[in-house]
């Protein structure tokens, strides 16, 4: 089982109803949960143990800023989205002070507020960057737009590897869903999420 952190913001719930969305779409199982509860041992445990009899393949756990120290440390996340500068400040101290090692941590991030001069993938943390810049990972349509038809382009600048280990080589996506009432960043933000764990975002656009 997989395990991810979102750290909360007003924006947490589009993206997650977003990332539910495209998982669905290759009926992988997510279960969601908030790390105030998550917090003592036993716990934990006990809650990993159920859900994955349950079958589920990933856990998403919501983060307040408040514990986002506490929980880097007791976590074995494999992925974190962050979308605050301060919180990626507050982040990225942590990795860096930290004596845990993070280099199997994936960190999704919109490079068109945060700047991840300082880290690499081999010395610290994988980092995975999404916006609307040159130096984003994941955008927009090749083209420079973002919509066409009421469909969200989505791209993939470079190749990446998944979660699983499966390379995925620069390529385009039409997803199929209402981009005119989401936030960009926040389909951005799931769209990133879902191709780290191979879902084929193309497959929005089936008929179910």
């Amino acid at each position: 089982m997989h395990i991810a952190g979102i750290i909360e913001s007003n924006n947490t719930q589009s993206i997650l109803d977003t990332i539910k969305y495209f998982l669905n779409k290759e009926n992988k199982k997510v279960s969601f949960s908030e790390y105030g509860y998550l917090k003592n041992r036993e716990t934990w445990n006990h809650y990993c143990s159920a859900i994955n009899q349950t079958g589920t393949e990933i856990l998403i756990i919501k983060i307040k800023t408040s514990d986002i120290e506490d929980a880097l440390n007791f976590l074995p996340l494999d992925t974190l989205i962050v979308n605050d500068y301060n919180e990626w400040n507050l982040v990225s101290n942590i990795i860096h002070k930290s004596t845990r090692s993070f280099k199997n941590l994936t960190v999704i991030l919109n490079s068109d507020v945060i700047k991840t001069s300082k880290f690499t993938d081999e010395e610290i943390c994988r980092v995975l960057c999404y916006g609307f810049n040159k130096d984003s990972n994941i955008t927009t349509s090749s083209t420079g737009e973002p919509s066409i038809s009421g469909q969200f382009l989505c791209y993939i600048r470079d190749s990446l590897i998944t979660a699983n280990g499966r390379r995925i080589e620069p390529q385009e996506y039409v997803i199929n869903i209402d981009s005119a009432a989401l936030d960009p960043y926040n389909i951005l933000a799931a769209a990133s999420f879902a191709v780290l764990y191979d879902v084929n975002l193309n497959k929005t656009n089936e008929i179910n």
